[in-house]
């Protein structure tokens, strides 16, 4: 009997990490897709009320110039935050943001309190950050914290990112996909480019995670950076 529970107690510990991750990255894989589902509606909605995509200028939201503090606001406030089902629009230098801890996927640390944050009433976090070229603001990167600021609160794993094309052609891109569907070819989001799923990636570590879940019909598979 003692030996039968011996067996048992190891195959259980053996196993029961598998499980456990197994578990965690369903639970993920939902909540991503959930939070994409609610991004998209509200970007539908926007385009129902504010016309196609193409015409919001998202490849010039304001001119550099101008300052990153007083052209975004304005832009995001008319286009998405209000439709959205927000509980706390709380805009630069969120004071909820201050002392959390978030990490790119490479382990660099990455402060989202100079974005600009809000909170929705299902307990999602969305972060925004607007590119440049130089000349224009342009390219709204939305970050989404499917579990607000509960750990591990890095990007790949509980914080994925979404992005507005400039042409217009889709109300809201999973990171990467554009790329992939491109050069048809799964290893760019894998790859160690500066976006890239990959431990390794560069300044934007795990900003393409999203983009590979999406690739791989919603599945968290084998080689994904876990």
């Amino acid at each position: 009997m003692l030996i039968t529970l011996g067996i048992i107690g190891v195959v259980a510990a053996m196993t029961m990490p598998t499980l456990i991750a197994n578990y965690q990255k369903t639970v993920t894989v939902n909540r991503l897709k959930k939070a994409y589902s609610v991004m998209s509606n509200a970007f539908v909605t926007s385009q129902d009320e504010n016309g196609d995509m193409n015409t919001w200028g998202m490849n010039n939201i304001g001119s550099v110039s101008d300052g990153y503090r007083n052209v975004i606001p304005p832009f995001l406030k008319n286009y998405i935050i209000k439709y959205l089902d927000v509980s706390n629009d709380c805009g630069f230098d969120c004071p909820a943001q201050y002392n959390v801890k978030r990490y790119r996927l490479n382990g660099n640390l990455w402060s989202w309190y100079g974005n600009y944050v809000i909170y929705l009433k299902d307990g999602t976090i969305v972060s925004f950050m607007v590119d440049n070229n130089g000349k224009q603001w342009m390219v709204v990167r939305v970050y989404v914290d499917i579990n607000g600021d509960a750990r591990p609160n890095v990007c790949g794993k509980d914080i994925f990112t979404f992005k507005l094309d400039t042409d217009g052609k889709s109300a809201l891109n999973m990171a990467g996909v554009t790329e992939v569907n491109q050069s048809k070819n799964r290893s760019t989001l894998l790859g160690t480019c500066r976006d890239c799923c990959n431990k390794n990636a560069g300044a934007y570590s795990g900003d393409y995670c999203a983009g590979l879940i999406q690739y791989d019909g919603w599945k968290i598979k084998d080689d994904y950076p876990w």
